[in-house]
């Protein structure tokens, strides 16, 4: 072998021993740069981590500050935790309330929003007064400033200032009534049929006037949807409507009850006939509504589909839907009154009309008056009304306070706890929190001479309610716009307890507090408390019993009898059936027909958004 050979084959080595030296010192290199990148995003991980569970953090104490009343979100200072600077901002508007909180941790900036809305039932109070099937009595000179809607008879001697219809009278089908609760359907889900329907076969011909559903939300934002009412076909419902009305979300509670639905143009069935009462859910509702059910009724059959209008049905073979039907064509009247508007009613006899009259028949007197009023009784100018003879008569309105509702409430109460009975008859200034007050004494909660009692949430007082010896029950100001609930219920005895009596020298304010110069309420700003009573017993045994006046006030006797005394002023009545004694007034105020209800400032609120926004 040569000297250049050999020289060759030597540098050829060391070529190739660099060339490896430099692959090694190459992969070398960038396996240090994976690692410490891995390290530096691992780090920054940990950072940024660090930076978003501050601003959780942050975001945590505004809404515990919020929500708590015991601390003043309004003074929220800047604070560090574990290294992290945490900023927080809260914007407030109506009823909604965004908290902001952004954390630094080593340059590392997070920032989370979330938004609190305070959760409000809608209920709405569209008449001045608003009676169910057992009517309305007036007594001599009392008024009533606004529109009356009843779906009993209506006598007296009253004055209406507004106009008055008289619905027809109604009774339970016995057919229509399936009540039996073993499971549940829920309906509007993902996965889960949209639309259910029960079939109803009457036992006699005559209009479908209400209906009732055994319900829940079973979920917390309120779904939307029609109740349809349709003929047989071949054992499904047929696909076209014969009769609907809006399936009213804001009567159905988190907790089961029956809500009723009443039909603005009603439809006439006929007795023997198979007919169809359908729930159709609107397509975007996702989990919201379930209904009891229960094993086989022999008269009835329930189906569920997807969507209703396809005309396919599945049977349920779980059983039927829990359900009511009422069908209407009793003769209700208005006897007695002077009505300055408009009268709809099936008869109305030695009553002075001073508007139009809407009748199936008319006594000669009201008749007299009718094309000759006279402004002893009418407002000027005077001009004849018009008898429409043969006017159909007016259709039942459901009254607007549900059996859910109410059961939605009384476990917002509960959800307060359980108070000391103590409170039964308080004897001084106090706050209560809301709660469930148990009160075994014939006046039941019955607070003491002068105390003025301020409500941060519902109260449910398991007994009688007596406000006597000028004591003042209001809201907290923290209510704002809304409206407070204080229910007086005795679940094992409706009969005989559960009622509310107010008495003179009463003053019962919302939000607005007291006028303490004029020993009143302040100006209202559309906050109310809500008086309502459960108790079902017969006259001379008064659910609600009023003998002052009570500006902030609404009343409402679910099952039994409103009776207001001489001389009372309120806002606004609803009962099952009322009676108001001579110079007993009801002057209404439009804000309540969109009147919100909410368990309290501190208990009513809903997380409705959180996210990261940086």
């Amino acid at each position: 072998m040569s000297k250049n050979e050999i020289n060759n084959k030597g540098f050829a080595a060391i070529m190739a021993l660099l060339l490896v030296i430099s692959l090694v010192l190459v992969v070398s290199f960038s396996v240090t740069i994976i690692i410490v990148n891995e390290n530096q995003i691992d780090k920054n991980l940990v950072i940024s981590a660090q930076s978003y569970y501050s601003a959780e953090s942050g975001v945590e104490d505004g809404l515990l500050r919020i929500i708590n009343s015991d601390y003043n979100y309004t003074v929220l200072n800047n604070f560090d935790l574990d290294g992290s600077a945490i900023v927080q901002n809260i914007i407030e508007s109506g009823n909604s309330t965004i908290v902001e909180s952004s954390s630094s941790y080593l340059g590392n900036e997070r920032k989370i929003k979330t938004e609190l809305i305070i959760t409000t039932d809608d209920i709405s109070f569209h008449y001045g007064v608003q009676v169910g099937e057992g009517g309305l009595v007036m007594g001599n000179n009392s008024s009533i400033s606004g529109n009356l809607y009843s779906d009993g008879p209506v006598s007296g001697s009253g004055t209406i200032e507004g106009d008055l219809t008289v619905a027809t009278g109604m009774s339970l089908d016995a057919n229509g009534v399936w009540d039996t609760h073993d499971d549940d359907l829920m309906f509007g889900e993902d996965e889960e049929p949209t639309d259910i329907a029960m079939s109803f076969t009457p036992t006699s011909t005559g209009i479908l006037s209400q209906v009732s559903f055994y319900v829940k939300n079973s979920s917390p934002v309120h779904g939307s949807g029609t109740i349809k009412i349709a003929e047989d076909n071949a054992g499904s419902p047929s696909t076209i409507a014969i009769a609907e009305d809006t399936f009213l979300s804001s009567k159905i509670g988190s907790a089961y009850g029956w809500a009723n639905f009443s039909f603005s143009s009603p439809v006439n069935l006929t007795g023997g006939n198979t007919y169809w009462i359908i729930i159709d859910l609107n397509s975007e509702n996702k989990k919201h509504f379930s209904i009891g059910r229960g094993q086989w009724n022999a008269n009835s059959v329930s189906k569920h589909s997807s969507d209703w209008s396809s005309g396919s049905w599945t049977t349920d073979a779980a059983g039927d839907y829990n359900y009511k039907a009422w069908i209407g064509g009793l003769s209700t009247s208005v006897d007695g009154l002077i009505i300055e508007g408009d009268v709809y009613a099936h008869e109305i006899s030695n009553t002075k009309v001073c508007g139009d009259a809407y009748y199936q028949t008319i006594d000669s007197d009201s008749s007299d008056f009718l094309n000759n009023p006279t402004d002893s009784y009418c407002n000027l100018p005077l001009t004849p009304g018009v008898g429409y003879s043969g006017s159909p008569d007016p259709p039942i309105a459901s009254l607007p306070i549900s059996d859910s509702n109410i059961a939605d409430w009384k476990a917002e109460a509960f959800a307060y706890g359980t108070l000391s009975s103590s409170l039964c008859d308080a004897s001084s200034d106090m706050i209560i929190n809301g709660g469930k007050l148990i009160c075994t004494g014939e006046k039941g909660f019955n607070p003491d001479i002068s105390a003025k009692i301020t409500l941060k949430g519902t109260l449910w007082v398991v007994g009688n309610i007596t406000l006597e010896n000028n004591s003042v029950l209001m809201l907290d100001s923290d209510y704002g716009e809304n409206s407070g609930v204080v229910i007086a219920d005795n679940p094992e005895n409706e009969s005989t307890s559960g009622k509310i009596l107010v008495e003179n020298g009463i003053v019962i304010c919302g939000s607005q507090g007291l006028n303490v110069a004029e020993s009143g309420c302040a100006d209202s700003v559309g906050s109310y408390i809500l008086m309502l009573s459960t108790h079902s017993g017969t006259d001379p045994s008064y659910a609600v019993e009023v003998r002052n006046n009570a500006s902030g006030a609404i009343f409402y006797a679910h099952n039994g009898t409103a009776h207001i005394k001489n001389g009372a002023d309120l806002k606004e009545v609803t009962a099952y059936k009322l009676s108001l004694e001579e110079n007993a007034k009801v002057k209404y105020e439009s804000g309540l027909a969109d009147a919100s209800f909410t368990s309290g400032p501190g208990a009513g609120w809903l997380i409705a958004d959180w996210n990261e926004i940086q």
